[in-house]
């Protein structure tokens, strides 16, 4: 059976270094905001999105920055429009129960003529909606996931995982979360032991190899085993 084709990407970017999710998530954030930024930076909608969620989140409002997702033009309408939401809201009284209940304790702690202002300003601070690339990410993964699971069934995903350097743990605890196949769950959870285990040993050889008396053995590929570690851990290091 041929896979879908979330499924080949899947296999594809498994023979590329890290999690193969993780490179298929990052690569979808990419295209996602490149393609908002060139079509759709005047788009009422979009900018309506974006005006509830003050923008974007730090990560990606900086991965857009760094990557050239976006021209200077773009961020300057963008975040234009955003300041001039938060100083229309600061000048309106926008005090709701739930804002109230929320921000109770912190405004008991500010002189009683101060508070408007500053229920005001916390107002016109808190993002209504989510970060819109989170959004997309997180529908986005839950897509990749749903395809790698179903493809674990089949012996061309195992062979795959075994050759790549493995899930990282954020994602391999989310797919053992919806794995239902007893066989798959095993395979798939001997493959990732494995390669914990062949990391920790490549840890305890970097580590041996750092003492003043062995230096001068040099590294092989235990020398950024400290990395693919911190990656496996925490998920492959973003673009930013």
């Amino acid at each position: 059976m041929v896979p879908n084709s979330t499924a080949y990407k899947i296999l594809e970017a498994c023979r590329e270094p890290g999690c193969p999710v993780c490179r298929l998530e990052q690569q979808g954030v990419e295209r996602y905001l490149d393609n908002h930024f060139y079509e759709n930076v005047n788009s009422p909608s979009w900018r309506e999105r974006l005006r509830l969620s003050l923008g974007f989140c730090h990560e990606h409002a900086w991965l857009g920055v760094n990557q050239r997702l976006g021209d200077a033009l773009g961020y300057a309408i963008i975040y234009h429009d955003i300041l001039n939401t938060i100083l229309s809201q600061w000048n309106e009284d926008g005090s709701s129960e739930r804002g109230l209940r929320r921000w109770a304790s912190l405004l008991q702690r500010i002189p009683e003529q101060a508070r408007t202002m500053v229920e005001r300003m916390l107002n016109a601070l808190t993002p209504r909606k989510p970060c819109p690339v989170c959004e997309y990410r997180d529908e986005m993964t839950r897509t990749i996931l749903s395809a790698l699971v179903e493809e674990l069934k089949t012996s061309e995903m195992m062979e795959a995982l075994q050759a790549s350097e493995g899930l990282c743990m954020p994602h391999l605890r989310l797919t053992l979360e919806h794995i239902k196949n007893r066989s798959a769950c095993e395979k798939l959870l001997t493959i990732h032991r494995k390669k914990l285990e062949s990391l920790r040993a490549e840890l305890a050889l970097f580590i041996r190899k750092n003492d003043y008396q062995l230096i001068s053995e040099g590294f092989g590929k235990e020398g950024n085993a400290w990395l693919r570690a911190v990656a496996l851990i925490a998920g492959s290091r973003k673009n930013t």
